[in-house]
């Protein structure tokens, strides 16, 4: 179960909002609730202005002074990248703009086993070459030591960049870096690709219209891409990205598009961070990230056959993905007592360095729970990602543990690290001290909903008002809506029993809902029965007849008390850990024989169901934690089949009479109450 966050939109601001702008009241309601409660701010997010003046961002000029003159002498420019999405398309925007000046201009870009940014082997071989500039494009703002290795092989230096700078900035002609202390530039937030795209517009003397009509499709993807907040000066750039690559020239990008199945009529945000992104990123992942760069700047055939390799490496990906979490899972099912700590820290031998950040992004969604994932290579040489949620600063979890790392970077809720692998047992032991010091109880995950959708607000009309929003992204994502206490009516199998469409009642309407995932037999709420919902509403455009599309993102049985159940899983993890349990608790998780015999009742009407599912029928007179506990001495002693990895418990066929005292765990909890 996940905590849900229902925001309160404030009616006096919306009321002034809908009377001062042309926004529905649903748009309204939206902003409201994500605190834009004036026309001011309103305003600045619709910013329908332009881009700021290149020439804001600190060094802008000397950049250009310096390209200008390398340009003008015919010296040898090369353009170096990173292998991700972003780092990719800045690549080829400002490759493809100084290509179209004159320059002689090349591109490298490292590829992922040789890690990120500059390094001293490159560098190298780019002086072999006879590079006079670099001009890095998404890294170099943290490239000390090599960028004083440039200068030793007389070569120069311009880095273009939007990650966090050191102290000490690096040797080099130009530092453009908006995140600079002593930047002037009003907006921040940059993707990389949005820096290299101000660099074209400043090479141009601050104009943006050449460079806008030519890249914007590709800046918009890297942006997207990397997960920056979609606002300001982002979201003018990605909306008029996307406006672009409904007609895009770009050969490789419409190979893409047709590949996917993307239509341009309807393409979004999303369709950039699901289907195109994954592509290019996957190029750097599994292959080389040059695949990429050529499909995107090659014509004609050349370029169709370096995007169907892309798509072969992202099928690659996604293979490889797979087989690592099922190696996890197979784990965890051998050890089922690591889903009790608060930090999941799991290591396996030779998994893709390129894919476990992937994966441990998958473990967060499946067991709402920080992790690390380590990868040990043939050289005994560790690497890991980690995924956190918000409460949990992994990267503050790290610096706990910095004397045993090699190198760590990241943020709250992601980070990556290295260490050697004697020191494993030990960073584990750490982690999770650091965790019980600082989260007795861990944060849930959360989903927030925008307001609680009304009867009347489910019409096309309302609905598609929403559009005005977009683009929908980091910072501003789709809104979702909470549907309190709709009646189920019934329940439909679609794609052979694979989803479900529930038909329901709420409000003085009836409308349909689509569950993905979840087959008609495991839906949690019966017919008859009232739900709460999340859900996502679209317009859905078929023979031109529009209706209101409704998805659900999670759902319960009204009346589930949500925060009880937090306390009370975290207790249950706490006592299966064998902390010490408050002796005001243990009267409250300790379960009677009659209990133990009710709930064993309850269970037998099912023939698979999951802990939420249960919790849902007994929630009012069992917390979770006795529950889950009661579910273990059933296993214990050989009445279910317990599965923590599923989540899920079955009654097993017994052919003899089980007796409670039997069970060790009962007997434990038993004294723990004399």
């Amino acid at each position: 179960m996940r905590r849900w966050i229902i925001n309160k939109p404030d009616e006096k601001a919306v009321m002034n909002i809908v009377n001062n702008t042309d926004l529905s009241m649903l748009c309204a309601e939206i902003m409201s609730s994500r605190g834009v409660n004036d026309i001011e701010t309103l305003g600045e997010f619709f910013n329908g202005g332009e881009l700021s003046d290149p020439f804001e961002i600190k060094d802008m000029d000397k950049a250009v002074k310096a390209i200008n003159k390398a340009i003008e002498s015919f010296e040898l420019i090369c353009v170096y990248g990173d292998y991700d999405c972003d780092g990719v398309t800045s690549t080829v925007v400002l490759y493809n703009y100084l290509e179209s000046m004159g320059a002689n201009v090349m591109y490298y870009i490292p590829e992922r086993d040789d890690g990120y940014g500059l390094n001293r082997e490159a560098v190298k071989m780019l002086s072999e070459q006879g590079v006079s500039l670099i001009v890095t494009v998404d890294n170099g703002v943290s490239a000390i030591d090599e960028a004083e290795y440039i200068y030793e092989l007389g070569m120069k230096l311009v880095v273009t960049d939007h990650h966090q700078p050191p102290a000490t900035l690096p040797r080099a002609e130009a530092v453009v870096d908006p995140h600079r202390i002593d930047c002037p530039s009003q907006f921040k937030n940059l993707a990389g690709v949005g820096v290299a795209l101000k660099l074209c517009a400043a090479l141009d003397d601050g104009n943006y219209d050449m460079v806008l009509e030519q890249y914007a499709d590709l800046v918009a993807i890297g942006t997207v891409a990397d997960i920056v907040k979609l606002d300001g000066e982002n979201r003018i750039i990605v909306s008029a990205g996307l406006e672009l690559i409904r007609n895009s020239e770009n050969t490789g990008l419409n190979y893409i598009l047709d590949k996917c199945g993307i239509s341009r009529d309807s393409i979004n945000s999303t369709s950039i961070a699901f289907g195109i992104a994954p592509r290019i990123n996957a190029a750097g992942r599994f292959g080389s990230p040059i695949c990429a760069v050529k499909a995107l700047l090659e014509e004609g055939e050349d370029s169709e056959v370096q995007v169907e390799r892309m798509f072969e490496l992202n099928n690659q990906r996604k293979e490889t993905e797979n087989q690592i979490l099922e190696s996890i899972i197979a784990y965890i099912n051998e050890n089922p007592q690591e889903l009790n700590q608060r930090v999941l820290v799991i290591c396996g031998k030779g998994w893709h360095h390129g894919v476990v950040g992937i994966v441990s992004a998958r473990l967060v969604e499946l067991f709402g729970k920080p992790n690390v994932i380590l990868s040990v290579d043939e050289k005994g040489e560790v690497r890991g990602s980690a995924r956190s949620i918000p409460g949990f600063h992994i990267h503050k979890c790290f610096t706990y543990c910095e004397d045993l790392l090699i190198k760590y970077g990241g943020h709250e809720c992601a980070g990556g690290l290295s260490l050697e692998e004697k020191n494993i047992p030990e960073f584990c032991r750490r982690v999770q001290q650091y965790a019980a010091m600082n989260n007795p109880s861990m944060p849930p995950l959360s989903i927030s909903a925008d307001k609680v959708l009304r009867g009347r607000d489910m019409n096309v009309r309302a609905i598609e008002s929403l559009d005005l929003l977009e683009p929908f992204g980091e910072g501003n994502p789709r809104p979702v809506f909470a549907i309190l206490g709709a009646r189920l009516s019934k329940i439909m199998p679609l794609s052979k029993g694979k989803h479900s469409r529930l038909e329901l009642e709420y409000d003085g309407v009836r409308f349909s809902a689509l569950l993905f995932g979840t087959s008609p037999e495991d839906v949690m709420v019966r017919t008859g029965e009232n739900c709460d919902m999340l859900v996502t509403a679209e317009i859905n455009n078929y023979n031109n007849q529009k209706t209101v599309s409704v998805k659900i993102v999670d759902y319960r049985l009204s009346g589930t008390k949500q925060e009880p159940y937090f306390a009370a899983k975290n207790c249950y993890e706490s006592f299966m850990l064998g902390e010490k349990i408050p002796d005001s608790f243990v009267s409250k998780i300790v379960p009677s024989r009659e209990e133990l015999v009710s709930l064993y009742k309850i269970l037998s009407r099912y023939v698979n169901t999951t802990y939420d599912n249960l919790f849902m029928r007994v929630g009012n007179t069992m917390n979770y934690c006795k529950m889950r506990l009661c579910i273990d001495i059933f296993d214990e002693i050989g009445l279910v089949l317990n599965n923590p990895v599923s989540k899920t418990v079955s009654v097993e066929k017994v052919t003899e009479r089980k007796d409670i005292n039997d069970s060790e765990l009962f007997i434990r909890l038993q004294n723990m109450q004399k």
